[in-house]
């Protein structure tokens, strides 16, 4: 199954640093350009493995009260489910199941020596595999292989509460994903239009639980979740990083929505890397503003501007270098980086 994506930006107000309600981490986030990688990008925000992410996020999606109430509305739903006639060719002796198919019929007559019993007929049957319950397996299947993603490699003996409960729900994701009703409707991502069909459709409401839940998939995370994975230093990077964009767009347009590429977080001439997620502290970490490289102390709270520089400098890839350890530095680290764009 592909990766999640985030897709749809939160509605925030356009606010910018030194606004009442202005926060960092949800300025980045709502600058993020969709769709985007869940596993890849919060990793690359907060410095953890792709890996560890994309199990907490499995967690997420097979725990949320949207599986919860699919699944507990997955008995009604089966004895709801949205159908329709099609007809099949079928082989029939001495009986008629629909009308006749003569040359499916002489061809058969011509197989069996001749036999005049032997019809070939369109019966009608009745289809599951329509749009309403592709939706309705889809997410299934999103429960489902959430729930393997949050449990892989993962002891039984050692799971919590959460990772039980994301197993126990895959398991039953994955009994109603055969149900007979089920079993051959098509495992396949929903196109939009068969999404808007079970939307307006007239069991809308049967198939609501689902239409939840492949919203959630899609969107299974917010700031709020990344905000609980950083810690102190992370949060002061990420502001700085904010405020140094803001401040570079007074000098200018705004800058393009952010990406996530090979670990790293950029927007047009500004990239940021976690330390963490470099793994060697030799590796270049920090914010890069064009060719200068910024960043808060190692120890946050460390007075001697001397020794940050010069773990900065140690991890720098011979870029020029900046410490940030007051709002004044922030404007000095813009004057500083146009300076060296220009007389480069």
């Amino acid at each position: 199954m592909a990766n999640t994506t985030h897709l749809a930006a939160e509605s925030t107000e356009a606010l910018a640093p030194g606004d009442a309600g202005w926060d960092a981490l949800d300025d980045l986030w709502g600058r993020l350009a969709r769709p985007f990688d869940v596993a890849a990008t919060v990793g690359a925000l907060v410095g953890l493995p792709a890996k560890e992410i994309a199990q907490l996020v499995g967690a997420v999606i097979a725990t949320s009260p949207e599986a919860e109430l699919l699944l507990d509305e997955l008995p009604h739903s089966i004895r709801s489910l949205a159908t329709s006639m099609q007809t099949q060719a079928e082989r029939c002796v001495g009986e008629l199941r629909g009308p006749v198919l003569w040359s499916e019929t002489l061809a058969a007559r011509a197989s069996s020596f001749g036999n005049p019993d032997v019809f070939v007929c369109a019966a009608p049957s009745r289809a599951y595999d329509i749009d309403e319950n592709r939706v309705l397996v889809w997410a299934l299947v999103l429960v489902r292989d959430a729930a393997e993603r949050a449990t892989v490699d993962v002891d039984v003996r050692h799971q919590d509460v959460l990772m039980r409960r994301a197993k126990l729900n895959g398991n039953d994701a994955g009994r109603f994903v055969e149900h007979p009703a089920l079993a051959r409707v098509s495992r396949v991502r929903p196109s939009p239009r068969a999404i808007r069909r079970t939307r307006a459709g007239k069991k809308k409401r049967s198939y609501l639980p689902a239409l939840q839940m492949i919203d959630k998939a899609t969107n299974p995370v917010d700031a709020g979740f990344v905000r609980d994975l950083c810690d102190e230093r992370t949060r002061v990077q990420h502001q700085v990083l904010m405020q140094l964009v803001h401040r570079l767009e007074r000098h200018g347009g705004r800058l393009p929505e952010f990406r996530v590429e090979r670990g790293a977080v950029y927007a047009g001439p500004v990239q940021y890397y976690h330390g963490r997620r470099r793994g060697d502290r030799s590796q270049l970490s920090g914010i890069v503003i064009g060719q200068l490289l910024v960043d808060v102390p190692d120890q946050l709270h460390d007075p001697s501007r001397d020794r940050a520089e010069a773990s900065l400098a140690a991890r720098s890839g011979n870029r020029r270098t900046m410490v940030i350890m007051d709002d004044d530095d922030i404007d000095r680290a813009i004057d500083r980086a146009i300076d060296l764009a220009r007389s480069a």
